[in-house]
């Protein structure tokens, strides 16, 4: 198989891109846009590979043993290694899901499919990203999925004499679209899924078509009257589009930001961007001075395993020291991460891009298959490993909640994509229809209730009606992105209010999250629904990190004191008077407000262990309460969960 002519401000494009997505990783501040660096290396990429598979069949010489055994050995030495070694990382330093979550992801990511298993797992109780040390691989798995297939498409196009330029352009445009359609209402799926990734592979593809068309037009004929501009620009051209390039890549990486979905419409920039810097050529004054500097070229030619190595040297730390490391600590993260790319390409990348070819992809995927297994092996026997710690610490790491039966997912806690009618039956507890009914509304912070509520029944003699969803909180008249069906299924519960005639209706949501101004407007509708009692539920505290995690790491800085049944640190703060003012909001329509802080936290700190048993603790992750953090809340609610003339009539049937 040929190679195209080397060009060292291809390399110095690569290096701009990497030390875009690593600054972007390390502080997202200052560069808010870097991850669009990952978006320029899917140029590089298409128009490289391109340019080799299209030289190849041009001379005949396309081999698809050769072009495979290629990409595993520039691919998979770095893979290998650094799988290996997050691997071992973890076993030191993750709880038992966290370590089951990496063997997944590092079988998934030996198989190429990671970005797919990142999809599925999208959620709102999905893992924090920083807390996925192999999240970054996402990108590897697109790329080796358009490889898997471009080799044979553009074989197919050449020895069929179809033009492999409209063939790319058709292809990318057909991508793009599906790009654009699928962002807006499944963000998740056109971020990870090849299919919308596949348009900007393709412009690079495109670009190495334009290339070749300059020597070999005949399977490249450039279609409608703009070929010449496009095969033979003037060196003024080249500046002018090199100087339009870095203006969008600075756009790109400095104005861009991760607050709204992505790729969609906003990729254009940082695809068109590095596509005009390959396309200005290496005589272009910028690609020539400045892309071309041995400094650059340097990181360009570390770049992969750079990329490789910036993200866990960057997520470790994050989850030992539960939150934002201190900036010392990052900058030894990232100078970590250049040595060991430095190491890596020295001492795996070239020896074995020089070893033979048959011995060397052998070992590779052989070596790359233990690897998978070894993760399989840890996704599925996770828990039936030997202890990794003290008994007091393997307590914490092997705690594990499943809250889909509590929370009654699906069936009374709606996801996302679900419509009000497919609120269940059993939402409404069939009991005695003398019992007074209490109707919880909100989101999933109304959802972690339920198992409270179910505690209290017996004792306070009452029905309790369920109506929750994610994402979507007891605001009427709110629209949400994130939830289309929210304001839908709102509209549905106050209905309901209104046909079941509740004695109490409970509202509780993270409210710090959504606008205060519709919380007036559910109070309001509340009261012309002549409801005898509504309580309003306060935030619950957020911990910084996962509690099984925040309590693990401080037990191993302070071992000698055990797991503490409170903790002052380790808690984010809230917005400044959020309670004051939602207690204000309440009191002007005589409603009640419970503090949920003040029931779980005290002067000594927030409560981490509702009892001594091994499933004892208050919270599963940031905020979301366990069975024992419900019922200790909906404790605090005792005696004030029903309106006096309900209590009177309960006290005068038990007598």
């Amino acid at each position: 198989m040929l190679r195209p002519v080397y060009r060292p401000d291809i390399d110095g494009l690569r290096g701009i891109a990497v030390l875009a997505v690593v600054a972007f990783h390390a502080s997202a501040a200052h560069v808010p846009g870097g991850f669009a660096g990952v978006d320029v290396f899917f140029v590089i990429s298409g128009y490289l590979i391109s340019s080799i598979l299209l030289e190849s069949l041009a001379h005949d010489s396309l081999s698809f043993s050769e072009f495979y055994a290629r990409r595993i050995r520039r691919i998979v030495p770095a893979l290998i290694f650094v799988l290996a070694v997050v691997w071992a990382i973890g076993w030191f330093t993750l709880l038992a899901d966290e370590y089951e979550q990496l063997g997944n992801h590092i079988a998934a990511s030996g198989a190429f499919v990671i970005n797919i298993v990142l999809w599925n797992q999208a959620g709102y109780f999905d893992t924090a990203a920083a807390s996925k040390p192999l999240l970054h691989l996402w990108s590897l798995g697109v790329e080796e999925q358009f490889y898997l297939i471009w080799p044979m498409v553009l074989a197919l196009c050449w020895r069929r004499r179809m033009n492999a330029f409209v063939a790319v352009l058709s292809i990318g445009v057909a991508s793009f679209v599906a790009n654009v359609a699928t962002v807006r209402y499944y963000p998740t799926a056109a971020f990870y899924l090849p299919h919308t990734r596949l348009w900007e592979l393709l412009v690079g593809a495109a670009l190495a078509c334009v290339t070749l068309a300059r020597t070999r037009p005949s399977g490249l004929a450039l279609p409608g009257p703009f070929a010449r501009v496009l095969t033979e620009p003037r060196p003024a051209t080249r500046d002018a589009l090199a100087c339009a390039a870095v203006a969008l890549l600075a756009v790109s990486f400095f104005v861009l930001g991760g607050d709204r979905a992505f790729p969609g419409w906003r990729a254009l920039m940082p695809v068109a961007g590095a596509a005009a810097l390959i396309a200005s050529g290496p005589d272009a004054w910028i690609n020539r001075r400045v892309l071309s500097h041995r400094a650059l070229v340097w990181v360009g030619l570390i770049s992969y395993p750079l990329y490789l190595w910036h993200w866990p040297a960057l997520t470790f730390p994050r989850i030992l020291a539960v939150g934002e490391p201190a900036p010392l600590v990052k900058s030894a993260a990232i100078v970590l991460s250049f040595l060991l790319a430095w190491l890596t390409y020295w001492f795996f990348e070239r020896p074995i891009r020089t070893a033979p070819r048959r011995t060397a992809t052998s070992a590779l995927l052989g070596s790359l298959a233990v690897v998978a297994v070894a993760g399989f092996a840890v996704r599925v026997w996770s828990r039936d490993l030997p202890p990794r710690f003290p008994a007091r610490v393997q307590r914490l790491v092997d705690f594990g909640y499943r809250y889909e039966d509590l929370y009654r997912e699906r069936r009374c806690y709606l996801m996302a994509e679900q419509i009000k009618s497919e609120l269940a039956a059993d939402c409404v507890d069939a009991g005695p229809t003398a019992a007074p009914l209490v109707v919880l509304w909100g989101d999933s912070h109304a959802a972690h209730l339920y198992p409270g509520l179910r505690h209290l029944q017996q004792a306070e003699s009452i029905r309790v009606a369920q109506f929750t969803g994610a994402r979507c909180p007891p605001l009427l008249g709110l629209e949400s992105e994130e939830q289309p069906n929210c304001r839908a299924l709102n509209d549905d519960i106050i209905e309901r209010i209104r046909v079941l005639k509740p004695a109490t209706v409970l509202l509780a949501a993270e409210w710090r999250l959504y606008d205060p101004r519709y919380f007036e407007r559910t109070l309001g509708a509340l009261q012309q629904q002549n409801v005898p009692k509504v309580i309003v539920v306060g935030p619950v505290p957020i911990w910084e990190d996962r509690l099984p995690r925040v309590l693990f790491n401080q037990v191993r800085r302070d071992p000698l004191h055990g797991v503490p049944a409170r903790l002052r640190t380790g808690i984010v703060d809230q917005p400044r008077g959020l309670e004051e003012m939602m207690r204000a909001k309440a009191a002007r329509f005589g409603t009640d407000y419970v503090s949920a802080i003040d029931i779980l936290c005290t002067a000594d700190g927030c409560l981490t262990m509702a009892n001594d048993q091994p499933d004892g603790l208050t919270a599963w992750d940031q905020a979301h309460l366990t069975q024992a953090g419900s019922i200790v809340l909906v404790g605090g609610l005792k005696g004030r969960l029903l309106p006096s003339s309900s209590r009177r009539l309960i006290v005068e049937r038990r007598n």
